[in-house]
């Protein structure tokens, strides 16, 4: 039962640093759309495809490394396999985030009459909850994840 205990413990305080985690690429994602979208305004798809692509490449270095050395600091190698499976991740998480924001925004500027940057950072929110929600499952059961029952044995004497 303690066991048992523990184990739920370590999995929600993972997830809760992992939120944080994401609290701070969301600071860091927006912050570059939002300076790019207003030091260089523009209505053109694509245009808002690379700020938003910039801005989550900011936020995908920030997650790697915060995410390597904290949220999954107990079980990560840092290995180039490791890195190349964060990578994948990324740019899943990269194309996902980038459709769901140009969809959503145009729904919402175009059909809904939204002004411009409210629009934009309104799919933004929900380009990033749907990313960061599939990165969550791809980080912890792919990229982070343990070898072997043995290893987590040896780590706790």
């Amino acid at each position: 039962m303690v066991y048992a205990v523990r184990v739920v413990y370590r999995y929600v305080r993972r997830y809760f640093k992992f939120l944080l985690v994401g609290v701070m690429n969301a600071a860091v994602d927006l912050g570059v759309l939002n300076a790019l979208l207003l030091a260089f305004p523009t209505r053109s798809p694509l245009v808002l495809m690379a700020y938003n692509t910039i801005g989550v490449i900011a936020a995908i270095c920030n997650s790697y490394l915060w995410n390597r050395f904290w949220t999954f600091g107990d079980i990560a190698t840092g290995s180039r396999r490791e890195k190349m499976k964060f990578a994948l991740q990324s740019l899943i998480n990269l194309v996902l985030n980038d459709a769901i924001l140009v969809g959503a925004n145009d729904y919402l500027v175009t059909h809904r009459g939204l002004p411009y940057m409210l629009g934009s950072n309104i799919a933004k929110g929900g380009a990033m909850f749907v990313s960061s929600s599939v990165s969550y499952v791809f980080m912890r059961m792919f990229v982070f994840k343990r070898r072997n029952v043995l290893h987590l044995e040896t780590h706790r004497r």
